[in-house]
């Protein structure tokens, strides 16, 4: 099982998230999508698909940030796990996909291995965030299924 963990503010990285399970599924890939992630409802998985926003100046989304410093103040070791991140940004800002770089960050700090480098989307492009995202997802289903 693929656990898609969504940071989101508006839903944008919520409704990529949908497109993302759907590609999965469509390639016999389970997974499942949380906008509350809790540690021990992850803990099976060996691949994390963190889906996030970003919000303010730089920061992440609110409804990830307890998870995230849940993980920080148990330092939870993650080395037993994989995860990809998708990072939501304007480029019109200084924080462009901050959140995604320090959430990248903090789990590389707990031992988590990135399978790829972080994928940001720009909302200034003229495509679609969720088209950006499956068109650079499809190149990566190989590599996600030889985990999963």
């Amino acid at each position: 099982m693929i656990e898609i963990i969504v940071g989101t503010e508006t839903g944008t990285a919520e409704y990529v998230a949908d497109e993302v399970i759907e590609l999965l599924e469509a390639n016999d890939i389970k997974a499942r999508s949380t906008l509350e992630p809790e540690l021990e409802l992850l803990s099976t998985s060996g691949l994390w698909v963190v889906i996030t926003s970003t919000q303010g100046a730089g920061d992440i989304p609110n409804n990830l940030q307890p998870f995230i410093q849940y993980l920080i103040n148990n330092q939870t070791d993650l080395s037993d796990k994989k995860a990809m991140i998708i990072a939501l940004g304007d480029s019109s800002y200084d924080t462009y996909c901050q959140a995604g770089s320090k959430i990248s960050e903090q789990l590389l700090s707990l031992g988590i291995e990135l399978i790829t480098p972080i994928f940001q989307v720009d909302a200034m492009d003229e495509e679609m965030p969720e088209d950006l995202v499956i068109n650079w997802l499809t190149g990566h289903l190989p590599l996600i299924t030889a985990i999963n």
